[in-house]
């Protein structure tokens, strides 16, 4: 198993349910962005490798997802029900199926969940709405055992 092996792996699941319009692992600026609601899943920050004395190495690997949704120059719509939507959307796929504990991405990871401060940004002035979600894979090792 690789780093790549689960990012793909997350990113076919945040966006198997088919709600995006466009959807990418590269980020885009919501302006360049015509047909939305969209996700991008970015790799961010540092990984974190906590390897206690005599245990194999685990690994943190941390994302964020981000969301975009346009209402466009409709006044009676506000962007933030559609960004709601979307958060629930994610929420929803991160989520382990009943009688499991944890979300493992097919078993290539320990566990995959939200963690951190989740930016909104509801879109009052202009119609559009951008959401910025934390994300956190615990994976207990790539490429196999090491010494």
């Amino acid at each position: 198993m690789t780093r790549e092996d689960v990012m793909s792996a997350l990113y076919a699941k945040l966006t198997a349910g088919g709600a995006y319009k466009t959807i990418g692992r590269r980020l885009v600026l919501w302006t360049k962005v015509a047909e939305q609601p969209a996700l991008f899943l970015r790799h961010v920050g540092d990984e974190v490798v906590p390897r206690p004395t005599g245990m194999p190495p685990k690994i943190v690997i941390e994302c964020e997802v981000w969301l975009y949704a346009n209402t466009g120059a409709n006044p009676d719509i506000s962007p933030e029900i559609a960004i709601n939507g979307l958060l629930d959307t994610v929420e929803v796929s991160l989520q382990p199926a009943p009688g499991v504990n944890a979300q493992t991405l097919g078993g290539l990871v320990a566990h995959t969940w939200i963690e951190g401060k989740i930016d909104i940004h509801p879109g009052d002035l202009g119609g559009q709405a951008i959401a910025i979600i934390p994300v956190k894979m615990l994976v207990p090792s790539l490429h196999g055992p090491t010494g």
